[in-house]
């Protein structure tokens, strides 16, 4: 295992509850780009310590298995709970790949985690910032300061807006959550811009809670997909699929831009700086997205042949 970087598929993130053993096992098998095992809200106040050797034998378990997430993550409790130093010191390990800080307020929060995994990092032996951090952004504070917080130190591998109906970022901002996504539209594309300005491989979506609603999943994600989210978390395993299949890239465009490339780098051999191609101009900026998708697409179906 090793910190996701930007050529990881990070379409689907499941979460499954720490003190939940039965739901921990499977967690190798559910089809996710990661498992995200969580310390936070899915687990009792008079569980959180005992849920921590549990998420640590299922970090080990999942990532002995062959066929489990290519990534291993764990939310964490905030800084202003106490427990911060207490969950990380229970779950660091070589098979941890990611944490997911929740409640980041400020830069500062994300400098308390970076101290507290450097310093377990060297005590156990790992390699210096081998476990990423992905900043869940939850409150207006958070939004606020979310370009400080993807750069306050080079562990930050992601983000991970709190868009769930009724979750803690509407509270905070005092909005009511609609299905077409209007209400958190700036709140989405806030953190989108910050993560892309700071050069954050990993924006990732809240999750879509009604997990009795395909057709309203799918349209959650592509929503987020068009803003340009890479991933979304998943509280369901039946919402896996649908993540997975919505944030890769369809055969039809994948097959679009590999012919697209060819005409335009045939054009640039012959002296020409754009091309007519179907019916649009193309020119190296459309070329530059479409190798982007194109390496996201190759790095999808590796794991696949894998």
């Amino acid at each position: 295992m090793a910190r996701p970087d930007a050529t990881t598929p990070l379409r689907s993130l499941l979460f499954t509850p720490g003190s939940n053993e039965k739901m921990l096992s499977k967690a190798a098998t559910s089809g996710a780009d990661a498992a995200l095992f969580d310390l936070e809200d899915a687990v009792a106040p008079d569980m959180k310590e005992k849920a921590r050797p549990m998420v640590l034998q299922a970090i080990k378990e999942t990532a002995a298995a062959k066929s489990g997430p290519p990534v291993i993550t764990v939310r964490v409790n905030d800084v202003t709970t106490g427990l911060l130093e207490g969950d990380l010191e229970g779950i660091v390990c070589p098979d941890l790949d990611a944490i997911k800080l929740a409640m980041t307020n400020s830069a500062a929060d994300i400098r308390a985690a970076d101290a507290i995994l450097t310093r377990l990092e060297g005590e156990r032996g790992l390699e210096a910032d081998s476990v990423g951090i992905i900043a869940l952004i939850e409150t207006a504070e958070g939004l606020y300061n979310c370009h400080d917080i993807c750069t306050a130190a080079k562990r930050v591998v992601g983000i991970g807006i709190g868009s769930a109906e009724g979750g803690d970022l509407s509270n905070s901002l005092g909005c009511e959550w609609s299905p077409d996504g209007r209400t958190l539209l700036y709140a989405r594309s806030k953190a989108l811009a910050d993560a892309r300005a700071t050069g954050v491989p990993f924006p990732t979506d809240g999750p879509f809670t009604r997990f009795k609603d395909p057709d309203g999943c799918r349209a959650d994600a592509i929503a987020a997909r068009q803003l340009g989210y890479v991933g979304k978390a998943a509280i369901h395993p039946n919402q896996v699929a649908i993540l997975n299949e919505v944030f890769s890239p369809d055969s039809d465009r994948v097959a679009y831009l590999r012919e697209m490339i060819e005409v335009y780098y045939e054009a640039e051999r012959a002296g020409a700086g754009a091309v007519s191609f179907n019916g649009r101009m193309i020119d190296i900026a459309m070329v530059k997205d479409g190798e982007r998708v194109l390496a996201f697409a190759d790095a999808i179906a590796a794991r696949n042949a894998g």
